[in-house]
């Protein structure tokens, strides 16, 4: 599970499988929320099945959790929408690439098994018969 965060400076997680891509360096520190500080041991990029990315990842020594900075996403062209209940992250064309669920006041997102190629079909009712005649005139009541 990742962590959407708007207080860290990068993304960020401790786990080196979770790279698509990464390369190792021994950087400078970071510093956490409780003072304590955590090497930079290199720098990569997460992906998953449905081939999104997310680059400038940095594997940082003894971080306990995967985070997702909201302002970087932000900046590479995403939209994050936040809801009571859950959170919807929009690439710069305007389709879900992300959804995140709300845990005890915080966004979770699990990479692993989200649903990237969502898609949403719908008509409205002033466009009932050209449905008809692209479903080959099937009847009405099926149509519900």
């Amino acid at each position: 599970m990742w962590y959407l965060d708007s207080g860290c400076s990068r993304h960020m997680t401790s786990d080196k499988t979770k790279f698509a891509k990464l390369e190792l360096k021994n950087e400078r520190l970071v510093t956490y929320g409780d003072n304590n500080k955590g090497r930079i041991l290199g720098n990569g990029v997460i992906s998953n099945e449905s081939s999104f990315n997310i680059m400038n990842v940095l594997l940082v020594e003894g971080l306990k959790h995967n985070l997702i900075n909201i302002s970087q996403l932000c900046n590479k062209g995403f939209k994050v929408v936040f809801e009571p209940n859950h959170c919807l992250i929009y690439d710069a064309y305007g389709s879900i690439v992300l959804i995140g669920k709300k845990v005890n006041n915080i966004y979770l997102i699990d990479l692993h098994h989200a649903s990237f190629n969502i898609h949403c079909l719908i008509t409205k009712e002033d466009d009932t018969w050209l449905w008809h005649m692209r479903f080959c005139h099937k009847h009405m009541q099926h149509f519900n």
